[in-house]
């Protein structure tokens, strides 16, 4: 079996290569791709030093699936070429995900949905990731029906240029950060928290606001669901967090709730410690805790959600999804 690494070098790439090395057989042939500026070095996948190739037309071959983590356009440009081959096209970006006829699959959720036509398969954004996760028992036990998110997402959900500008800032002293105006960001992100997180929309929501709305609505397989989403950038460098209040259709008991949770394969509740970013770093589980009853209803719950964005989020779901794929 032959597997390409598109988008290698990149954060979500480079945890793909550990991903695969944990997760698929060791027999696998793998290739990789990146940029021309890339192309030429090595990268080591199960001991093995590999040449990137140059991503484009002509170095494209048959494989048996296509991991690609390179970015919205190179997606749009490339993508086909791999399908058009017979191979799976498993895709990080927000290209294809909205597209009716491309499976949006979280595994552990859906992955029942990608059929032998259906070979490209889209990766939901990593925010959205975390929170279904928890989500989705608590909606087979009490029948979801509105929820309002509310998202503090870690600096490398933007990538390595952020994650450089978070560490410089860092360094800096309070009255130099104050008025520090080169970072990645509009403001510095370092001991802060800015209240926009993605790109302003006409609506006045955020592109990463709105992946909560319709992501959510069609991996749950809810259309008509109510969502009410808000997102902030934190100062953190791995793990988004998530605050959701949700409301179903049947009264919730809290201790059912928990129960589900604790029963739904890659999901944790944690009822004794109140989980956070840092120890969701390099966990490949949803942390779930502080759920409890709304105040007005017995038929909300109130709970927070934490999960490692460039696992989870990202590479652990495309590979979880391969080896999904090889065991077909």
């Amino acid at each position: 079996m032959k597997i390409a690494i598109v988008g290698a070098t990149g954060l979500v790439g480079r945890n793909i290569i550990k991903q695969c090395e944990r997760l698929l057989p060791q027999d696998i042939e793998f290739h990789l791709f990146a940029s021309s500026k890339s192309a030429g070095e090595k990268l080591t996948v199960n001991n093995e030093d590999l040449v990137i190739k140059e991503l484009n037309s002509e170095n494209i071959e048959k494989y048996d699936i296509a991991l690609f983590s390179a970015g919205g356009e190179r997606s749009k440009t490339f993508a086909e070429n791999f399908t058009s081959q017979g191979s799976y096209v498993i895709d990080n970006s927000s290209a294809f995900r909205l597209h009716e006829e491309v499976p949006l699959v979280v595994y552990g959720i859906n992955q029942n949905e990608i059929t032998p036509t259906t070979k490209l398969i889209a990766n939901p954004n990593c925010t959205t990731m975390g929170l279904v996760m928890a989500l989705k028992p608590l909606h087979d036990k009490f029948s979801l029906v509105s929820m309002t998110p509310v998202a503090y997402q870690a600096v490398s959900g933007s990538g390595s240029e952020a994650v450089s500008s978070l560490r410089k800032e860092e360094s800096l002293d309070d009255k130099s950060l104050a008025e520090y105006k080169d970072g990645y960001y509009t403001r510095p992100i370092a001991r802060n928290v800015i209240p926009l997180a993605g790109n302003l929309l006409d609506n006045g929501y955020s592109d990463e606001e709105m992946k909560f709305v319709h992501e959510s609505k069609k991996i749950l397989g809810i259309p008509e669901l109510v969502v009410e989403p808000s997102n902030a950038r934190v100062g953190v460098l791995t793990g988004h967090g998530v605050f959701c209040s949700a409301v179903f259709e049947n009264e919730i008991n809290t201790d059912e709730a928990i129960q589900e949770l604790n029963n739904f394969e890659g999901v944790q509740y944690w009822s004794e410690t109140l989980a956070t970013p840092l120890d969701a770093e390099n966990k490949y589980d949803v942390l779930v805790s502080r759920l409890r009853m709304g105040l007005s209803s017995s038929k909300i719950i109130n709970f927070w959600c934490v999960s490692d964005n460039l696992l989870k989020g990202a590479a652990l779901n495309a590979v979880q999804i391969a080896k999904h794929l090889v065991q077909k």
